[in-house]
């Protein structure tokens, strides 16, 4: 089983999603973070069961919402380090920068 860990910049993300969806429908942000959970969930037990983007980077689709998880699998210490949640229109160079910090 591994460990979740969230980058300050993946809190952040997450937070200003629910925070959005919320301004669009009370409860919305409840159920992203609902399908966020299912999406950790399955992290958890198979994280090499996502799309691989390159070498242990790989990422996820958040069902029902427009989102992807970009994380990294540190398999010597059974970790998955998210270090994205970004709508799938932002731009792709957000999560490539974001990438550059980590080991």
């Amino acid at each position: 089983m591994y460990s979740i860990e969230l980058s300050d910049e993946a809190i952040a993300d997450y937070e200003n999603a629910v925070a959005w969806y919320e301004t669009q429908k009370p409860g919305l942000g409840f159920d992203f973070t609902v399908c966020l959970a299912d999406v950790f969930e399955a992290l958890e037990s198979a994280p090499e069961t996502q799309r691989f983007l390159y070498e242990n980077r790989r990422f996820a689709f958040v069902k029902q919402f427009p989102y992807k998880i970009y994380f990294l699998v540190d398999e010597p210490n059974l970790r998955v380090v998210i270090f994205a949640i970004l709508h799938n229109k932002r731009d792709p160079q957000i999560w490539k920068k974001r990438d550059k910090g980590l080991g």
